[in-house]
C-alpha cells in the first residue's frame, strides 16, 4: 500500500503542473520512451543483445507468453504483469533495469507504466513513424491576436497550461529580429526609420516580402545548409588539403535565392546526376554527397574507405532528411528504433557504386568533378571560339591558294659545317650554384682521367647520386638544329647501370639516358625524356650529342643548368657546350630540297613524323609522304607564305592561348557519378569492412512506406521516396529545422534524432500541421518561412515575468517571443555590415580572413597545401563568414568558439553555448576592433555634433532603437573618460587606430576618433548586440 500510494501521489502531481500528460496515458508520447530509454538495451530490436527471449519495442512481443509461463504486460492488470513486478522489485538482484546497467525508473514513470496497464496497455507505433495527419484547427481564445493557424494551436496549449501570450514587439525590436533571421544582416538606419514611418496594416508583410526577395536570404539560409552538408573546403583527417568543392555552396544559395521547392532541392542534391539529360547545375548539385571528408593516407586500404564513405552517406542522408540515427545500425540492428542492419546496408548499396576513388590523392580535384564557368567566363569564352575561328579560318584561306613551285634546280647543295662552342670546362660557368648528394670535386690529372683542360669532375656512389648546377648567367641560347655534348669517362673497374643528362632553360623536363632504366624517368620514351641507348665504352673517353630538338629544348630556350645522374659506379665528366648549327638564309628557304638537305645533315626541331619522311630516300616516298612533307614546308617554312600567314598566325596563337588561359581559370567541383556496373553491397559484421555477410540489394525501409511505384532502385528513387507526400519523416524534420531557425529549438529539441530516443514533440499537432501545410504549398520554403513569421507567436515580445520564466525557462510553450545568441557568423557579419566594411560580393572561392598566426602548424602535416596559413588581404579580408575558408582540422578559431562545427560531420542543431573566450573574441579579435574603428568615423562624420547625437547614432545603427537617458548618461561619461586617457597618452591612439589592415580617415582626429572606437567598441560587445531579441 505504501508503495501505491507514493505512486498515486507521483501521478497526481504529474497531472497537475504545466506540463501535465492528459488524463489518458499515450503509449507512444508517454510510454514508449520510458521504454526505449530503460529496456530497449536488453529487450529491444537488437536480437544480439535481447534478453530472456522478451521483446518490448514490438507489441507482439511485448504481450506473448515468456519462456518462464508469465507474461510481460497483462492488459488491465498490472499486479499480474511481470513487468510491472520487476520493476517494482525489493532485491536488487532480481529488480529490472539492472544496477549495473546506469538505467533507472523513476517513480514517475512506474506511475505512468501503472496506469498505462489499468487503461488497457492500449499500443500504437512511435508517432514519428505514423504519416502525419491534418488536425482540426483549435478554437481562437478570445482576447488573443492571431495572425495565422501557427497562433491557434501555439495558444490553446498556452491556455490550457494556464499561461497567456506576451504583447507584440516594437516594431524596432520587430526589423532587427526579422531582418536578422531572414538575411543574418542588421538592418540599416534608413530601413528601420522606413519601417517605422510605414503605419498601414501591411507594414510589416511587406518588410516580411522584401527581405524574402533579398540575395542576403540565400546566403543565411544556405549556411545552416551547409552545416548539414559537412560541407568544407578541405579533404580533413591526416594532410587536410585543400579541395575545389565551393562551386556546390554557391549552388546552395543559389538554390535558397531562387526559392527551389525543397522536393527538387532534395532530388538534385542527392541524385541530379541520374536526372534525364542533367543540366550542369544538377551535376553540380551533387556535390552534397562529396562533402564528406576523405583520406589518402599511406597504408589505407581503399575497401575500407569505400565502405566509411558510403557509410558516412548514409548516416547524412538519414540525419537530414529523416532525423535518424542510423550510423548505430551500421554494426547491429539499432537498439531503439526499427532500424535493422540489413535495411542500413541496403541504403548502403545506394551509394556503395560510385566512380570517385578510394584514395583521393590529397588533390584539389579527385575525380569525378566538373568545369563549371561563370556567365563571364561563358560569354568570353564563345568571344575567343568565334574569334579563333575567324582567325584559323583566314590562314586555311591563305594556304588554299598558296602557290609554291621549288626555285632550286642542281644537284649541288650547300655544305653546313657545325662548330662546338664550350659553355663549361675545368670549372662551373659564371653564376652557377652547385648542388647534389655530395659536393662537386674537380680533379686534376693524373690521378684521375681528363679530356681537356686540367680537371675534370668526378663521382662515385650507389644507388641515384647526381650534382648539378642552376643560376648559371651565361648559358647558351638554343637555336634551330643545336646539339648538346659533353664528354663522359666510365670506370671500367666499377661501371654505372645508368648515366644521365639533364638541362634547365626553367624546367628539368630535358633529360636524355643511357643504360638501364635506373634514373629519373629512364623507362620512358617522349619528346623531353630520350632514351639514347645502351652504355658508352667503358674505360675510355666518350663524346656524348643529344639533338635539343629530341629532349624539348625549343629554339629561343636558355639554359641555366645541367645535371648529371648515375645510379651506381664510378664516372668522369668533362667539358660540356653546343654544337652550333648555321642557319638557312631567307633565301635558301623558299627552297623544299634545300631545306631538306638542312635538315639531313644539320637537323632542327621538326615533329617526328616529318623526321621520318626525311629518312626516306626520295625515290623510295610515296605519294602520301611527298604530299605530307610539301604541306609541312608550305604551311611552316617556306618565308613568302610565312610573311602572308604572320599576323593571323599570330592573331590565332593568341586566341588560342586565351582560350587556354581561361580555360585553367575556369573553376571546378566534385560531383556524383555511378559506375556502369553496380558493386555489390554486403551486410558488414559489427561494420568491418572485410567481414562481408549476406548480400544485399538496394531497398528503402518497408516499415518507413514504400517507394513510389515508378521510382528506379537507385539514389534516384531513394530521393523520391524521401520527398514522396506519404514519407513520415522527411516533412516534419524539415519544417521543423525551420521552426528551429526561428525559435532557437525545434517543435521536437532533438532535430537529429526523431526516434524513440528523440525528444516528443511540444505541439504534435502543430507539428503534422506544418509538414503538411509544406506539402501541400509544392515544398515552398519561403512560403512556408512566411508562414513562421507573420503568426503573432513569432512577433511577441521576448520580456518574460518571473512566472513564466519558472514554469517555462526553455520557452518551449512559446509564451514569449524568440531570444537567443547570435550564431558565429552572425556576430562577425553584423559588425562588418554595421561598419561599411562588409563587401557584397556573393559566391566563388572561400577566402582567408584574419585569424591567429600559427594556428595550422600543430595540425599541419609536411606535404600538406594547408599547412601553413596565409591570410589573404584587400576584399577578401571583409566578405561574409559562409565564405571563409574551412579547415576541418582547425576551423575558424572566432567562429568555432561560438560553436561553429568543425564540418567533419554532418550537423543539423549547434550548441549553444555561453563562455568567457567568446567575450574575449569580441574584445581582441582585429575583425572586431577594426569594424569598431571603422564604425566610428562614421559616427563622427554622420552622428552629428553632439556626444548624445553620436550615442544615438550607434545605439541605432547597432540595436535599431535609441539610448535610454540612463544610457546616453553612462556612455556620454564612458566617452569623456577615454577622450581624456588618449589625450594624455597620444601613443595608445595611434596604437589602437592601427589595427587593422583598411585605411583610416587621416583627416579625423586621432585622440577623438579612439574614443569613439572604444565606444562603439563597447556596444558591439553588449549582450543585446549578440542576442536576437
Amino acid at each position: 500500500m505504501k508503495k501505491n500510494r507514493s505512486a498515486l501521489a507521483v501521478l497526481v502531481l504529474l497531472m497537475t503542473t504545466p506540463f501535465a500528460a492528459h488524463a489518458e496515458v499515450d503509449f507512444s508520447k508517454d510510454i514508449l520512451p520510458i521504454l526505449s530509454n530503460n529496456c530497449f538495451q536488453c529487450h529491444g530490436p537488437d536480437a544480439a543483445q535481447r534478453a530472456a527471449d522478451l521483446r518490448l519495442d514490438l507489441e507482439e512481443g511485448a504481450f506473448s507468453e515468456l519462456p518462464t509461463g508469465e507474461f510481460a504486460i497483462v492488459k488491465g492488470k498490472p499486479d499480474h504483469s511481470a513487468l510491472m513486478q520487476r520493476i517494482t522489485e525489493a532485491d536488487p538482484d532480481l529488480k529490472m533495469p539492472p544496477a549495473d546497467s546506469g538505467k533507472s525508473l523513476t517513480e514517475k514513470d512506474i506511475a505512468l507504466l501503472r496506469q498505462w496497464i489499468e487503461e488497457g496497455a492500449n499500443w500504437n507505433e512511435h508517432w514519428a513513424y505514423v504519416p502525419p495527419q491534418m488536425p482540426a484547427l483549435p478554437e481562437p481564445v478570445a482576447g488573443w491576436e492571431q495572425g495565422n493557424a501557427i497562433d491557434l494551436f501555439i495558444q490553446a496549449r498556452l491556455k490550457q497550461e494556464g499561461l497567456s501570450p506576451e504583447k507584440e514587439a516594437d516594431k524596432a525590436t520587430l526589423i532587427r529580429r526579422l531582418t536578422l533571421d531572414l538575411t543574418g544582416l542588421p538592418p540599416t538606419i534608413a530601413e528601420v526609420d522606413v519601417f517605422l514611418a510605414d503605419t498601414s496594416d501591411q507594414a510589416y508583410e511587406r518588410l516580411v516580402d522584401r527581405l524574402l526577395q533579398s540575395e542576403r536570404y540565400g546566403e543565411h539560409m544556405g549556411r545552416s545548409w551547409l552545416d548539414a552538408a559537412r560541407f568544407a573546403d578541405t579533404h580533413g583527417l591526416h594532410l587536410d588539403n585543400e579541395r575545389s568543392i565551393w562551386p556546390y555552396r554557391d549552388w546552395v544559395i543559389k538554390s535558397f535565392n531562387q526559392n527551389m521547392p525543397f522536393d527538387q532541392f532534395t532530388i538534385e542534391q542527392l541524385a541530379g546526376d541520374l536526372l534525364p539529360e542533367p543540366s550542369l547545375s544538377q551535376r553540380v548539385a551533387t556535390g552534397f554527397n562529396r562533402c564528406n571528408v576523405t583520406t589518402s593516407e599511406g597504408g589505407s586500404i581503399d575497401e575500407e574507405y569505400y565502405v566509411r564513405y558510403a557509410v558516412d552517406r548514409v548516416e547524412t542522408t538519414a540525419t537530414v532528411w529523416m532525423g535518424l540515427t542510423a550510423g548505430c545500425a551500421a554494426c547491429h540492428d539499432h537498439k531503439f528504433d526499427p532500424l535493422s542492419q540489413k535495411e542500413f546496408y541496403q541504403l548502403f548499396s545506394y551509394f556503395f557504386s560510385l566512380t570517385e576513388r578510394a584514395m583521393d590523392g590529397n588533390a584539389l580535384l579527385p575525380p569525378p568533378s566538373v568545369k563549371v564557368p561563370t556567365e563571364i567566363q561563358i560569354a568570353e569564352k564563345a568571344r575567343l571560339t568565334s574569334e579563333s575561328t575567324a582567325a584559323n579560318q583566314e590562314v586555311a584561306v591563305i594556304l588554299e591558294n598558296a602557290e609554291y613551285a621549288d626555285p632550286f634546280e642542281g644537284t649541288e647543295f650547300p655544305v653546313y659545317a657545325k662548330a662546338d662552342v664550350v659553355w663549361f670546362d675545368d670549372e662551373l660557368p659564371a653564376g652557377a650554384k652547385p648542388e647534389g648528394n655530395t659536393p662537386w670535386e674537380f680533379v686534376e690529372s693524373p690521378d684521375h682521367p681528363v679530356f681537356s683542360g686540367k680537371n675534370s669532375t668526378t663521382r662515385t656512389g650507389e644507388g641515384i647520386t647526381q650534382h648539378f648546377f642552376t643560376g648559371a648567367t651565361d648559358g647558351p641560347t638554343i637555336g634551330e638544329g643545336d646539339v648538346l655534348y659533353t664528354y663522359v669517362f666510365l670506370d671500367k673497374e666499377n661501371p654505372p647501370e645508368t648515366i644521365q643528362l639533364q638541362f634547365n632553360d626553367g624546367s628539368w623536363d630535358h633529360r636524355a639516358t643511357w643504360g638501364a632504366d635506373k634514373c629519373f624517368g629512364a623507362g620512358r620514351d617522349y619528346e623531353g625524356n630520350r632514351r639514347q641507348g645502351d652504355l658508352p665504352e667503358l674505360g675510355k673517353w666518350v663524346r656524348l650529342e643529344v639533338a635539343a630538338a629530341d629532349v624539348g629544348l625549343k629554339p629561343g630556350a636558355k639554359l641555366n643548368g645541367w645535371a648529371f645522374t648515375q645510379f651506381s659506379g664510378t664516372v668522369h665528366w668533362d667539358q660540356a657546350g653546343t654544337i652550333g648549327a648555321p642557319q638557312l638564309t631567307a633565301e635558301q628557304k623558299k627552297s623544299l630540297a634545300i631545306w631538306e638537305h638542312y635538315q639531313k645533315t644539320v637537323g632542327s626541331s621538326v615533329p617526328e613524323n616529318i623526321k621520318k619522311i626525311i629518312d626516306v630516300k626520295v625515290e623510295e616516298r610515296n605519294e602520301d609522304q611527298i604530299a605530307e612533307l610539301r604541306k609541312y614546308y608550305i604551311e611552316n617554312v617556306n618565308p613568302d607564305i610565312a610573311a602572308k600567314l604572320a599576323e593571323p598566325r599570330k592573331k590565332a596563337a593568341e586566341l588560342k592561348k586565351g582560350l587556354e588561359d581561361l580555360e585553367k581559370a575556369i573553376p571546378a567541383t566534385l560531383v556524383m557519378e555511378d559506375r556502369k556496373e553496380m558493386r555489390v553491397a554486403h551486410i558488414l559484421e559489427r561494420g568491418e569492412y572485410d567481414k562481408k555477410g549476406e548480400p544485399v540489394e538496394s531497398a528503402v525501409p518497408a516499415w518507413l512506406g514504400s517507394a513510389p511505384e515508378d521510382a528506379p532502385n537507385n539514389r534516384l528513387g531513394l530521393a523520391q521516396w524521401l520527398v514522396s507526400p506519404t514519407h513520415p519523416l522527411t516533412s516534419r524534420v524539415t519544417v521543423n529545422r525551420y521552426w528551429q531557425h526561428y525559435f532557437g529549438t525545434g517543435l521536437v529539441t532533438t532535430s537529429e534524432d526523431f526516434g524513440v530516443q528523440g525528444e516528443q514533440p511540444s505541439h504534435p499537432q502543430l507539428l503534422d500541421y506544418l509538414a503538411l501545410t509544406f506539402i501541400e504549398s509544392g515544398w515552398d520554403i519561403k512560403q512556408f518561412q512566411k508562414l513562421i513569421v507573420m503568426s503573432s507567436t513569432y512577433k511577441q515580445s521576448s520580456r518574460v515575468d518571473q512566472t513564466k520564466l519558472a514554469v517555462d525557462s526553455q520557452n518551449r510553450l512559446l509564451a514569449r517571443g524568440p531570444r537567443f545568441r547570435l550564431d558565429a557568423e552572425v556576430i562577425r557579419d553584423q559588425v562588418l555590415q554595421i561598419s561599411g566594411l562588409l563587401v557584397g560580393t556573393i559566391g566563388g572561392k572561400s577566402v582567408k580572413p584574419y585569424q591567429p598566426a600559427g594556428l595550422w602548424k600543430p595540425v599541419g602535416f609536411g606535404g600538406s597545401n594547408t599547412s601553413t596559413f596565409r591570410q589573404d588581404s584587400g576584399e577578401a579580408l571583409f566578405r561574409r563568414s559562409m565564405y571563409t575558408f574551412w579547415k576541418r582540422t582547425s576551423p575558424p578559431p572566432s567562429m568555432a568558439i561560438f560553436d561553429a562545427p568543425d564540418r567533419e560531420t554532418c550537423q543539423v542543431r549547434r550548441a549553444r553555448t555561453n563562455t568567457p573566450l567568446q567575450a574575449l573574441v569580441l574584445l581582441n579579435d582585429v575583425q572586431f576592433v577594426e569594424a569598431a574603428r571603422r564604425f566610428a568615423e562614421q559616427v563622427m562624420t554622420h552622428g552629428g555634433d553632439s556626444i548624445e547625437s553620436r550615442i544615438a547614432f550607434v545605439y541605432r545603427s547597432v540595436l535599431a532603437r535609441e539610448p535610454s537617458a540612463k544610457e546616453l548618461q553612462i556612455v556620454g561619461t564612458l566617452f569623456n573618460e577615454h577622450l581624456a586617457e588618449f589625450n594624455e597618452s597620444p601613443e595608445a591612439a595611434t596604437e589602437l587606430l592601427a589595427i587593422g589592415e583598411s585605411g583610416r580617415n587621416e583627416a579625423l582626429e586621432s585622440e577623438e576618433l579612439a574614443a569613439w572606437t572604444m565606444i562603439v567598441h563597447l556596444v558591439f560587445n553588449l549582450s543585446e548586440t549578440v542576442t536576437k531579441g
